[in-house]
């Protein structure tokens, strides 16, 4: 019982405390309005209507941006696929096709060095053991190359990602802020209607 006593009287000697410390709200000055640089209540109203303006505008962003986290993963597990995300159609498809290749690559002169290792291992002349030997050697050198030009074009894709993802974004921002309010607008292409 004690114990609990000696928490009643703390938190009333807390609140005690803070009841004494309180200062009084002065509206007079939370409603000036010359401390925000209005002039009048014209002002305060176009300030409300441009800050309306921009935070629809950011929901717009929100809604449209490629996030980061999510488009890096992508090109993570299969290069191209965040640069397919932010519309660099022809990079990302070279970024993919050069990364198949090297792969489907690697795994051509290994599967050859594999062959011929296992036609050294049952070769019983010396002349076939060294013939083997040597072809197994020289494509299973290949596949190790393939394999690091796979390594170095998915480490370029990464970058290019965080890269491009930016580009992206930024460029969205500019066009989003860009935009008419008018839902139809005439383009180069012909027209464009926005929801």
């Amino acid at each position: 019982m004690r114990i609990n006593l000696k928490y009643i009287i703390l938190i009333v000697l807390l609140f005690g405390i803070t009841l004494c410390n309180a200062q009084s709200f002065d509206l007079q000055a939370f409603a000036d309005s010359t401390k925000y640089g209005w002039k009048d209540y014209l002002d305060r109203a176009e300030y409300r209507k441009d800050l309306t303006y921009r935070q629809n505008k950011l929901q717009l962003y929100e809604l449209e941006a490629v996030p980061f986290g999510g488009n890096v993963l992508k090109s993570a597990v299969i290069p191209g696929w965040g640069q397919f995300a932010t519309k660099h159609n022809s990079k990302a498809t070279v970024i993919l096709s050069a990364e198949l290749i090297s792969v489907i690559s690697a795994l051509y002169f290994y599967n050859q060095a594999s062959t011929n290792y296992d036609r050294y291992q049952n070769a019983t002349q010396v002349d076939e053991i060294n013939d083997y030997w040597s072809k197994a050697e020289i494509p299973y050198h290949y596949s190790l190359l393939m394999v690091g030009l796979a390594g170095v074009i998915w480490l370029y894709n990464m970058y290019d990602v965080v890269m491009s993802t930016n580009e992206y974004n930024e460029n969205l921002w500019q066009d989003i802020m860009n935009r008419d309010s008018s839902p139809l607008k005439l383009s180069p292409t012909g027209l464009e209607l926005r929801f």
